[in-house]
């Protein structure tokens, strides 16, 4: 079972400590709940817009002091420490087996100040340039957001995480300043401890973290499926493929995350008839697998693969639904998914690394690890077909795929409009 100890800090920000008895290895995050779509929010009733890109951008500033080295730092006590940023989360996390009071200390003063300069900005520029030429030359990162600039039109999600080199050049100073003071707070914040800890301990020496009071506002976006089909060519051996359901955001995320992955596991999984029949066909091979896509103002799920046969796999993938819709699916059948998805989050908690970055992720959707565990319990048959029925329809599909160049040149086409992560 995964067990979880949480408290709110008399500061405000929240804490979770994951126990893990007996273990030598300890994992320490500071998360915060801004991710690379935060790229619109009102402050005090005004609307303030930055350059994507901008919380990767932050996420790197952050290791920067002006008179240490942050990461030495962290070796000098034996610890290893990282960062990254994803949609909705921003996380920095150490672990090591010794020395994790001093670690946690210079983590909270590492979030605790922002040091920037016009100096190091430029030269961070340069860097993360250089990171997202490489990522243009990557197919599969490509046909990824690809696939989410064909879901939706306005919605940051749709932008890389780096952002591109355009949006890069205009971050400045303000900007960084900006972001970190109206996201780097108290009431945005996550604190995480996982290993064999002293809560009593751990939680006193989280009350010492310095930030600023929240008085950001998020924005919604309303937003429509942009493109049916995305497509462009790069030198790829065979088209990869993604097929896409965009969902509604009717339901709370926690019923969201769980039926998704109940019907990814039930259409996709290697033991399902889809799946097999596919295989046996050879139109899916080790490249194929799903991935649930979910946050508080976006749900999708995607298949993906490789293959030159990517509309009759499409089809096929309709048809199932249909079946499904039609048939209904037998209890015993449903029982098994569950227990399985619920079998692997516990095998998964095992891996400390995996478990604090999904506790910070679930933190940053508005659910919590142990509500997504027992809403599985919750979901019945007709849930299941309910969301076929409303969720995974050709209206709702789309198609982006990376095709082979052709006589030497790269062709854009776009011919019809078309991490147990949570």
């Amino acid at each position: 079972m995964i067990n979880v100890i949480s408290k709110k800090l008399n500061n405000n920000a929240m804490c979770y400590i994951l126990p893990k008895k007996g273990y030598n290895e300890k994992e320490v995050m500071i998360a915060f709940k801004y991710g690379s779509k935060n790229t619109d929010f009102l402050v005090d009733g005004i609307n303030i817009n930055q350059p994507y890109g901008i919380a990767h951008f932050l996420e790197h500033k952050m290791f920067e002091d002006r008179d240490i080295n942050i990461f030495d730092n962290f070796s000098k006590l034996g610890l290893s420490a990282n960062a990254y940023t994803n949609f909705d989360t921003t996380a920095y996390y150490f672990s090591g087996c010794e020395n994790i009071d001093k670690g946690f200390d210079l983590l909270m003063k590492m979030v605790s100040s922002l040091y920037v300069t016009d100096e190091n900005i430029e030269k961070e520029k340069g860097i993360i340039t250089q990171e997202i030429n490489m990522y243009k030359d990557d197919p599969y990162w490509q046909i990824y957001f690809n696939t989410l600039k064909a879901m939706y039109s306005k919605n940051s999600i749709r932008e890389s995480i780096a952002g591109d080199v355009e949006d890069i050049e205009k971050i400045t100073k303000d900007n960084l300043e900006e972001s970190y003071n109206n996201f780097y707070t108290y009431e945005n914040c996550v604190i995480i401890g996982c290993g064999d800890i002293d809560s009593k301990k751990f939680f006193e020496q989280a009350e010492n973290l310095k930030l600023n009071k929240a008085k950001v506002k998020k924005v919604s976006i309303n937003d429509k499926i942009n493109k049916k089909e995305y497509a462009v060519n790069m030198s790829v051996n065979k088209t990869i493929y993604h097929i896409g359901f965009r969902h509604s955001l009717e339901k709370n995320i926690t019923e969201r995350i769980t039926t998704s992955n109940i019907i990814m596991n039930m259409l996709f999984s290697p033991s399902s008839k889809l799946y097999e029949r596919l295989y046996n066909k050879g139109l899916i091979d080790s490249s194929f697998g799903f991935e649930v896509v979910q946050g508080v103002d976006y749900s999708n799920t995607i298949i993906k693969g490789e293959s030159n046969d990517y509309n009759y796999i499409a089809s096929e993938i309709l048809n199932e639904i249909n079946n499904y819709i039609i048939n209904g699916i037998n209890n015993d059948d449903l029982d098994r998914i569950k227990n399985r998805i619920k079998t692997q989050m516990i095998f998964n908690s095992e891996n400390i690394s995996s478990l604090v970055s999904f506790a910070a992720d679930c933190y940053s959707k508005n659910t919590e690890i142990l509500d997504i565990y027992n809403n599985y319990d919750k979901i019945n048959k007709d849930n299941i077909i309910n969301s076929l029925k409303e969720q995974y329809t050709a209206n709702n599909m789309v198609i982006a795929l990376v095709k082979e160049i052709q006589n030497g040149w790269y062709i854009f086409s776009s011919s019809r409009n078309k991490d147990w992560k949570p």
